[in-house]
């Protein structure tokens, strides 16, 4: 009797561990010191599979495009470790060590009309990354490997001794991915990258990183704070508030089930295009500031402004002295509400 092979796991393509970007703030014309320390990112982890899309949500200055740029080390982290295809990037000091890997992890940025250099036309800006990482042995290959990727992109290669002004902005923003998928990355880190288009755009930049994800195998880590533009594209979405991770699960999961008080409050804020369902919704108000990330507070990050701690008394003090962990299986959460327990295995 034959026996099926055991199913290969696949490994993660990037191990992100108790990852912090602290920024000390000085003090001192003369004699600086550091009198403080912005904890941008302060205690991140997570993982990302081969060819998923892990989305990351949150308010503005929780410190999701700092965990872009530090995944990618273009901050080099305070502390913590980024683990791409089994090597420790954070344990290469130098950017010669540093190199071989900026191929195969990229990054399309936010604002597509300033992360071009308006002195370069479109062929240079793309052709770029193919001139420093030497992929092109001929100019006649690397005008065509250009050509291929506008192409691609959508394009019109005519175009290719024009400059980013005479670009609309999605045209920009479809320059920047081109320049990004020109060493062919494994991996890339899209910060916001349809927040600055009309909504009109929005739809097709999604599209057409959708697409080119199944073209080319991709792995996306998807930073916005859009939550409906992030349940279109993500596998798995993580929800972030002041510079931690307080819930991660599969896009499904989060939707039906959102655990954390946060995560409910974000998902409320969604309009509903159904006024029935909408005038039916029970909407979750957050009351206060963000609190600074200079001084954050103790215990949970999201105590001062949370709705659930007022309601349940038991857990208050709890709230203020513990800083809760992520805790369960493919759906974690990190709040004191919830025990997570491992799933009972169903007779046999």
């Amino acid at each position: 009797m034959s026996t099926a092979p055991p199913a290969v796991v696949p490994k993660p393509l990037l191990v992100v561990d108790n990852l912090q970007m602290h920024f000390p703030i000085y003090k001192g014309a003369l004699l600086r010191r550091e009198v403080a320390r912005v904890r941008a990112v302060d205690g991140v982890s997570f993982e990302v599979m081969p060819g998923e899309t892990l989305g990351l949500v949150g308010e503005s200055g929780c410190g999701k495009s700092t965990t872009g740029r530090a995944l990618l080390q273009l901050h080099r982290p305070t502390a913590g470790t980024v683990t791409f295809d089994g090597t420790e990037l954070t344990a290469l000091k130098t950017d010669k060590a540093l190199f071989p890997f900026r191929r195969h992890m990229q990054m399309i940025f936010q604002d597509p009309y300033a992360c071009l250099n308006p002195r370069m036309t479109v062929g240079d800006i793309i052709a770029e990354p193919l001139v420093t990482h030497r992929l092109c042995a001929t100019k006649a290959e690397k005008q065509g490997r250009v050509q291929e990727l506008m192409v691609k992109c959508g394009l019109n290669p005519q175009y290719v001794r024009r400059y980013p002004h005479e670009f609309s902005g999605g045209q920009r923003q479809r320059i920047g991915i081109a320049r990004a998928l020109a060493t062919n990355p494994r991996f890339i880190v899209c910060d916001e990258p349809i927040s600055a288009l009309d909504v009109s755009i929005q739809a097709q930049i999604m599209n057409l990183l959708q697409d080119l994800q199944k073209d080319m195998g991709l792995t996306y880590l998807f930073i916005a704070h859009d939550l409906a533009a992030v349940r279109h594209i993500s596998d798995r979405i993580a929800v972030m508030y002041l510079g931690k991770i307080v819930e991660i699960a599969d896009f499904a999961s989060l939707y039906a089930d959102p655990r954390h008080p946060y995560t409910q409050a974000l998902i409320s804020a969604v309009p509903i295009p159904d006024p029935d369902v909408e005038s039916t919704r029970n909407r979750v108000v957050l009351e206060g500031d963000v609190p600074s990330p200079i001084n954050p507070p103790t215990g949970c990050r999201f105590h001062t402004r949370c709705p659930a701690r007022q309601q349940h008394p038991e857990i208050a003090d709890r709230c203020v002295r513990e800083d809760p962990a992520l805790r369960g299986d493919a759906h974690r959460v990190a709040c004191h509400l919830y025990d997570i327990r491992e799933p009972v295995a169903a007779p046999a």
